[in-house]
């Protein structure tokens, strides 16, 4: 099955736009160094990486329309911050090729907010996509979290919530639900 996703994953990344492509394989590629480091399955947290954002061209009103009419879980959270719609929806269009394995659905389903019930793989990638070098050039705070991530996966991603509230609540933006409790998990 992981073949059938890397030859799906292949293909479709040659159809999106040259940034989203750009920053799935830039993910991918951290991914592969934190699975090395962390003792992963370098495959697994590469595809899983490459998956994470492939919903991410639909705009809010389609990713809300695709989780309605097939009944993707989802939170009203979720409903009223379309943005975040865009993991879920991954997920779903990727169900035939992951609908067996939880944590490849883990890691594209909650890449956004992070989950509880993550595993060493569902860490990795979601730390690799918050510290795309493209993103720390945008937020050089971010630089910290990165070098916690070659050392310890929990510890960054403790250090990332910590950082990501305080700049969403300096920024009226709402923290997601899911995170909160991951941050609380972990601490």
């Amino acid at each position: 099955m992981l073949r059938k996703l890397e030859t799906y994953l292949e293909n479709k990344i040659l159809t999106l736009p040259s940034w989203l492509s750009a920053h799935l394989k830039r993910t991918a590629d951290i991914a592969v160094e934190l699975a090395n480091i962390h003792e992963a399955d370098p495959t697994r947290c590469k595809l899983s990486a490459l998956a994470h954002d492939i919903a991410k061209t639909y705009d809010n009103i389609d990713l809300i329309k695709i989780a309605r009419t097939n009944n993707l879980e989802c939170s009203e959270f979720e409903f009223s911050h379309p943005e975040v719609l865009h993991g879920p929806v991954a997920a779903f269009h990727l169900n035939e090729y992951i609908s067996e394995d939880i944590s490849l659905f883990n890691s594209i389903r909650w890449h956004t907010s992070g989950n509880k019930n993550f595993d060493t793989e569902n860490k990795i990638v979601f730390m690799s996509d918050k510290i795309d070098p493209n993103k720390i050039n945008k937020r050089p705070e971010l630089n910290k979290i990165k070098d916690l991530a070659y050392k310890n996966l929990d510890h960054s991603i403790i250090e990332f919530f910590e950082t990501q509230f305080d700049y969403l609540t300096k920024n009226n933006i709402d923290i997601h639900p899911e995170s909160k409790k991951y941050y609380e998990y972990l601490t």
